[in-house]
């Protein structure tokens, strides 16, 4: 699936809710968090490059 950083995040606040009521399998859990790192990632992935294009606006702006 492909995901924007708001969808992401959404996920992430799904999976941390599912994990934290304690009510999955031990298996499903690790499911869950394997892809809450898998997000994870993405979404500071999107952050980072976020933080570059701000950078590189400025710079080519000389602010």
């Amino acid at each position: 699936m492909e995901y924007t950083f708001e969808s992401a995040m959404n996920r992430l606040d799904e999976i941390s809710k599912l994990l934290s009521e304690n009510s999955e399998s031990l298996d499903k859990s690790l499911e869950l968090y394997a892809e809450g790192v898998k997000l994870i990632k993405f979404c500071n992935d999107k952050l980072n490059n976020a933080v570059i294009t701000v950078k590189n606006i400025e710079e080519s702006n000389d602010m």
